[in-house]
């Protein structure tokens, strides 16, 4: 009983990827009040770069998660399964911004 208070516990999994999606909403949000509003430059350039700062805030996510995983030694479901989620997770915030 005293050795499992000695470990990690699991990390917040699940309220990081909700987080993270959280942040591919706003991106994906900026991304079309950037395609509606492509002909007025100034109002192009401002969600353009609000899906900049969603992106790079789904990276700072996915760092805090990866992290976790290296930290925490029981996690709430595999580990391999969580990087495959946060990577594909990643992958459409990234997608987005290089669509913008």
């Amino acid at each position: 009983m005293l050795f499992g208070k000695l470990l990690p516990r699991e990390g917040n999994f699940f309220e990081m990827f909700n987080q993270h999606a959280d942040r591919i909403v706003e991106a994906a949000r900026a991304f079309s009040q950037l395609v509606a509003n492509y002909n007025d430059p100034h109002l192009r350039d401002k969600y353009a770069q609000d899906v900049d700062n969603a992106e790079r805030s789904a990276d700072r996510v996915t760092h805090e998660i990866n992290k976790a995983v290296h930290k925490t030694f029981i996690t709430p479901i595999d580990r391999e399964q969580i990087h495959s989620l946060i990577n594909t997770m990643d992958d459409v915030a990234d997608l987005i911004q290089d669509s913008a």
